[in-house]
C-alpha cells in the first residue's frame, strides 16, 4: 500500500473512532449489538448480556434491566452479568427488557426459554 494510502486510511480510522467515541450512549439504542448468553444450573439461570454501548449503572445517564419470568416481573438489575435463582422445575420463558434509569426505553430486548430439570 502506498505511503500517501496508509496515511489516509489511518487518519480515516481515527476519525471514525473518535466520532464513535462522541456519540452519546442514549443515540444506538436499537442498532447497537446485544448479545446475550445463558447457562441453567440447577434452578438457577446464569445470564450474561453483552451491550457494549448501554450505560448499566444506578443514577443519571445509567442503565438496567427489567427481568420477567413468565411475564411477570422479578427484579431489575444494573449490572451485564446476573443470576435469576430459584426456578422451579419446568420450563420459564425469561424476557430482557433494557431500559434507561429515566424511564425511557433502550429499544432493545432478548426473550428465551429454559428448562429446569
Amino acid at each position: 500500500m502506498p505511503k500517501r494510502l496508509k496515511s489516509l486510511a489511518g487518519a480515516m480510522l481515527f476519525v471514525v473512532f473518535a466520532f464513535w467515541a462522541l456519540v452519546p450512549a442514549h443515540a444506538e439504542r436499537a442498532d447497537a449489538p446485544l448479545h446475550v448468553n445463558h447457562e441453567v444450573k440447577g434452578s438457577d439461570v446464569f445470564i450474561e448480556c453483552f451491550a457494549p454501548r448501554f450505560p448499566f449503572r444506578q443514577g443519571s445517564g445509567g442503565g438496567h434491566v427489567d427481568v420477567y419470568v413468565n411475564g411477570q416481573k422479578v427484579t431489575q438489575v444494573y449490572t451485564a452479568a446476573f443470576v435469576v435463582r430459584g426456578l422451579p422445575s419446568g420450563t420459564h420463558h425469561i424476557r430482557l427488557e433494557f431500559v434507561y434509569n429515566d424511564g425511557r426505553t433502550a429499544g432493545v430486548g432478548h426473550e428465551f426459554d429454559v428448562s429446569i430439570p
